[in-house]
């Protein structure tokens, strides 16, 4: 074998190495829109990938040269991936699918992703484990010492896919840009393993494929409402502009879900907000400025109107303040108000500031839970951050009547924590004898506390209510 020919073998294994490990991040990136992320969405899909990928090594090990002209076999599998990657990565297509699921009940986020992966990610895992294995073979039967810099070089892809995929293609490019790229690498792939012969024919496919894929991930499957705004590594960032009875209403959406809304009419604005505002922003004593932290700022309605009062809104959205004086308030944000780009329980480990109200809207999303902002240690932490007589407001998406675990569950959490004096306001109509879930708000006020129980023995509830 030539040193032309090994060097062309090593680099389609590099850019196979490459391509798996980019797919399999860009598929987990993309499905947060749809089913969140936790470890039981990755652990599946790494878990199905693996699978196939294994099944493609063993094809690729046992197949008979003689019967099977492997360059041509692995050029019209690159043609294939190179299509495959465009379709199942895109959001067009993946949200098409995932709607399909729902619609037909299939509720839980883990079979979703069971079936998605099954259907989608089966044949790229085997088409990558086929071709890797193939050229392990041709490079082995020329140099049987050549095995460990054969496998050093799939891992170097590998790296460099994961490494480059999150910390610079989808920052900097995009979510389709960065699917255009892998695309781009396999078509070229196939290109090098084809072009000695017909260089022109070869590079016209080229060109096609790549048009193909462009057009796939540029293509619109479902009508498109939402204006567009960042789609990254780290969110997919949508506003929804509409206008309401001669009022401008405007919504936020953050991978999928609708996060945050606004109008200059607050009845138009989400029904926990109004709440909180309503109960516990606009009655804030005069006597004093009082200090506010927001976990998951949304676009900064809680106390949307207070200029007075001292705020502090922490997410992990960095664009935050430019998005909501861009698309939602037309102005800078009051001097009051301070952001801060962070990871809320990394901020509440750090931070020893103690606030008179903490508003805690982390749960945004139903069908994924923020594993750590559920716990016990969460909720004394944000305890421990209250000033004697604060209070502490949690919007939580769960159901009103404790028809699932999890509702019981954080019930059973909060109170734990917040021994007394927890309240729980159910923001929504609901039906009680359906599973639904809505905005339920708990809410807690550092107070004094007092374990008297009335008995029939000892009972001053005659002179009316305590003070």
């Amino acid at each position: 074998m030539s040193a032309k020919l090994k060097f062309l073998l090593l680099s389609v294994v590099c850019v196979v190495g490459f391509t798996s490990l980019s797919f399999e991040l860009i598929i987990l990136r993309q499905m947060v829109n749809f089913v969140g992320s936790n470890a039981i969405i990755t652990s599946i899909v790494m878990a199905v990938i693996l699978l196939f990928l294994s099944l493609g090594y063993y094809i690729g090990s046992v197949i008979n040269f003689r019967l099977h002209h492997q360059r041509n076999n692995m050029i019209r599998l690159l043609d294939c991936l190179c299509i495959w990657y465009a379709l199942v990565c895109s959001y067009g297509f993946m949200e098409s699918v995932f709607r399909f699921l729902f619609f037909n009940n299939m509720m839980a986020a883990r079979w979703n992703v069971f079936i998605y992966s099954l259907l989608f990610l089966s044949f790229p895992s085997v088409v990558l484990g086929y071709i890797t294995s193939v050229i392990g073979r041709f490079v082995h039967h020329f140099n049987v010492n050549y095995t460990g810099r054969f496998m050093a070089v799939d891992t170097i892809g590998s790296v460099t896919g994961s490494l480059l995929t999150t910390l610079v293609l989808m920052p900097f490019w995009g979510m389709n840009n960065t699917i255009l790229f892998l695309c781009c690498l396999t078509a070229g792939a196939s290109f090098a393993l084809a072009a000695k012969r017909q260089p022109v024919t070869y590079g016209i496919k080229l060109l096609f494929f790549i048009g193909l894929a462009f057009f796939i991930l540029n293509y619109k499957i479902m009508p498109v409402r939402r204006q567009l705004i960042k789609d990254d590594a780290i969110s997919r960032m949508e506003v929804l502009e509409q206008t309401e009875d001669d009022v401008k209403y405007v919504r936020l959406f953050i991978n999928g879900q609708n996060a945050s809304a606004y109008s200059e009419d607050e009845n138009k604005m989400f029904g926990y907000i109004k709440f909180i505002n309503k109960n516990f922003i606009n009655t804030l004593p005069q006597n004093k400025k009082h200090d506010i932290l927001v976990l998951g700022a949304g676009i900064f309605t809680v106390g949307v109107n207070d200029k007075r009062n001292n705020y502090t809104y922490v997410d992990i959205e960095k664009n935050l303040p430019e998005v909501a004086e861009k698309y939602f308030f037309g102005e800078a944000l009051p001097e009051n108000k301070e952001f801060v780009f962070a990871e809320a329980y990394l901020y509440m480990l750090k931070n020893q500031k103690q606030y008179d109200i903490i508003v805690v809207d982390l749960y945004s999303a139903v069908r994924s839970i923020p594993e750590n902002f559920v716990t016990k240690d969460f909720f004394e932490m944000v305890k421990k951050h209250l000033k004697p007589g604060g209070i502490m407001i949690a919007n939580i998406i769960t159901s009103p009547s404790f028809t699932d675990k999890f509702s019981l569950r954080i019930d059973n959490t909060l109170r734990e924590v917040f021994t007394q004096g927890l309240s729980r306001q159910i923001i929504q109509d609901f039906n009680p004898y359906e599973r639904s879930l809505v905005n339920v708000i708990y809410f807690y006020a550092d107070k004094p506390l007092d374990k008297t129980v009335y008995t029939l023995d000892k009972n001053s509830s005659a002179y009316g209510q305590d003070y």
